[in-house]
């Protein structure tokens, strides 16, 4: 009798020798490998039914035919059960997994992890199967798949926000002014939402559009030239960040106000009314329009307030007439003439 070691998965088997044709029983071979003696050599591979033996003229012959096996689990003993990552890195996954077989057979195979669910910029554990490279000899009925979880840790925060800008210019038919736009410091992402943090403070005069500040609002805010917001930004990780600013409204100068002299109520709808619009970012304004006898014609405390060229509904005549301007809040006040002309 002669013992033939297979040195893949160190499993003996015997080789009885003979003169006549020796049936043996059929038997299954859980490992396989190439063995040799004197006279010759053999080889047999997982799952192989040895089902005959009979004597050659250099030795012994063994006949066999090959038996699939089937998957029963997959392992993760071996293997990592949960890999973490730094957010928005690609994990370091396996790529081979253990396997067990019906007769308790264990080895490697390789694997391809399906990462469609996997989101590398959103902190939480995933879940990822992977479909394994099996052997033709290896059936998996159970349609069996590798699974792994992968943990995508925090991101840290966003450091700081800045306006590139922080002032604009008042007008009096313009509601949408461009001021400026939040730059994010962020050593590891540079895809970041800025918004107002709520209406409290003077958000409500603004909004943000991709990141870049406006003036958005018809209200005139008289008397007000610095507005405070709250700016917050939020990475993609659902970090946040909150930051006040203030943001200064310049206004023209009272003395450098262009007042029209001249208008023409003629119904031609051009230069049908007389006012001061600009008037409007100013609080406790005061407008008067006299004749030149000083008889009172037209007042108003509101800017968008237009005389129209009548007095208690009827048409005043073509002439001169006079208009005067105070400034509550500046305490200051302008003079000056009004022609009024029906061409």
């Amino acid at each position: 009798m002669i013992w033939i070691r297979f040195s893949s998965f160190c499993f003996y088997f015997s080789l009885i020798f003979s003169p006549f044709l020796v049936q043996g029983q059929h038997s299954v071979h859980t490992a396989g490998g190439d063995g040799s003696s004197s006279t010759g050599s053999v080889a047999v591979s997982i799952g192989q039914v040895a089902y005959g033996s009979h004597s050659v003229g250099t030795g012994t012959k063994t006949q066999g035919v090959q038996q699939r096996y089937e998957l029963v689990q997959v392992k993760s003993a071996t293997e990592p059960s949960l890999v973490q990552t730094n957010w928005s890195k690609a994990p370091i996954l396996p790529s081979k997994v253990t396997i067990v077989l019906t007769e308790g057979q264990s080895f490697q195979v390789g694997v391809t992890w399906d990462k469609s669910t996997l989101n590398l910029f959103a902190r939480g554990t995933y879940t990822l199967f992977g479909a394994l490279s099996l052997p033709k000899y290896i059936r998996n009925l159970n349609l069996v798949r590798a699974q792994i979880k992968v943990q995508v840790l925090p991101k840290a925060p966003p450091l700081g926000l800045t306006l590139s800008n922080n002032s604009f210019e008042a007008s009096k038919t313009n509601f949408f002014i461009n001021v400026g736009a939040f730059l994010v410091n962020d050593a590891i992402d540079n895809i970041h939402v800025v918004s107002l943090n709520g209406d409290g403070y003077d958000n409500s005069y603004f909004e943000i559009q991709n990141n870049i500040l406006y003036w958005n609002s018809e209200k005139p805010a008289p008397g007000k030239s610095i507005f405070s917001i709250v700016a917050r930004v939020t990475d993609r990780d659902g970090n946040t960040l909150d930051k006040f600013f203030d943001i200064t409204r310049t206004r023209p100068e009272f003395e450098a106000l262009v007042i029209t002299n001249t208008f023409s109520p003629n119904g031609d709808r051009a230069n049908e009314t007389w006012g001061v619009p600009d008037l409007r970012v100013y609080a406790g304004v005061r407008v008067f329009v006299f004749e030149k006898d000083g008889i009172p014609l037209f007042y108003t405390e509101n800017p968008d307030d237009r005389w129209d060229g009548t007095y208690k509904g009827k048409e005043m005549p073509i002439g001169t007439y006079y208009w005067v301007i105070e400034i509550l809040e500046t305490r200051e006040m302008r003079r000056g003439m009004l022609n009024l002309i029906r061409k």
